[in-house]
């Protein structure tokens, strides 16, 4: 059992749980039996820590080493409010069956959770590449838990202007930013076969810079007294309307 916070595979822990790290790493740590269980089945788990009270729910995941950790050592390494005591280092792996019919473009999203229920509609609605500038990382406790850890199952591309120029380009992605001045989404028809949503930053919308590179703008019709909804409200609805 580790009981120390100087344990080499606590350290690591800790660290990636850090944006640096966790890319220079290629790893993440999740937490939460739910989660363990739904990336170990989909092989992307190198351990499982687990306190000895919760270890019968893993005992028999033989793909990926168990460490039993002890109760303090579990207090430590969570992000949640009231631990459940199971944890996983999980591998960071590029997808590399890419579809660029449906995606998302996301500009200076700052919101953790935003990001992470954005994830799961996404995924629900069959949005499977998600364009990120300057946006929030992906891996962190708060995004992963949002997503419901489906931020392992699309296609995660962190790009900025000129690079996603350049796969509009080339896979003729049309660009629709979701802006108040746009067409009602009801009567909007894509013209390509491949489209990308831009949804903006939570407090300033879609930059001048990407409004310039859209090719379409389209709005989500609102009574009067209100001013906009939340990011990640909008995008759903927009995926929905337009999947």
């Amino acid at each position: 059992m580790i009981t120390s916070k100087d344990n080499d595979l606590i350290k690591l822990c800790n660290k990636i749980k850090q944006k640096k790290h966790s890319r220079e790493e290629r790893l993440c740590l999740v937490e939460t039996i739910k989660l363990v269980n739904q990336l170990y089945l989909k092989g992307k788990l190198t351990h499982i820590l687990v306190t000895s009270e919760k270890y019968d729910l893993v005992r028999n995941y033989n793909k990926c080493e168990i460490i039993i950790v002890s109760d303090s050592i579990a207090d430590y390494l969570s992000e949640a409010k009231t631990t459940d005591g199971v944890f996983g280092i999980c591998k960071i792996i590029d997808n590399t069956n890419y579809d660029y019919s449906r995606c998302l473009v996301l500009d200076r999203l700052q919101d953790p959770s935003n990001l992470g229920a954005i994830i799961r509609s996404a995924h629900a609605f069959g949005y499977n590449t998600i364009f990120a500038i300057d946006s929030v990382y992906p891996y962190t406790y708060k995004s992963i838990r949002s997503s419901m850890g489906y931020v392992f199952d699309i296609n995660y591309i962190d790009t900025n202007l000129d690079g996603l120029l350049e796969y509009k380009e080339k896979y003729n992605i049309s660009l629709v930013s979701a802006d108040m001045s746009g067409e009602i989404v009801d009567d909007f028809e894509p013209k390509s076969d491949n489209i990308a949503i831009v949804i903006g930053n939570e407090g300033k919308g879609v930059s001048r810079e990407l409004m310039n590179l859209s090719d379409n703008t389209i709005r989500i019709p609102m009574g009067d007294d209100v001013e906009s909804l939340n990011a990640s409200v909008s995008a759903g609805i927009i995926m929905y309307l337009l999947k």
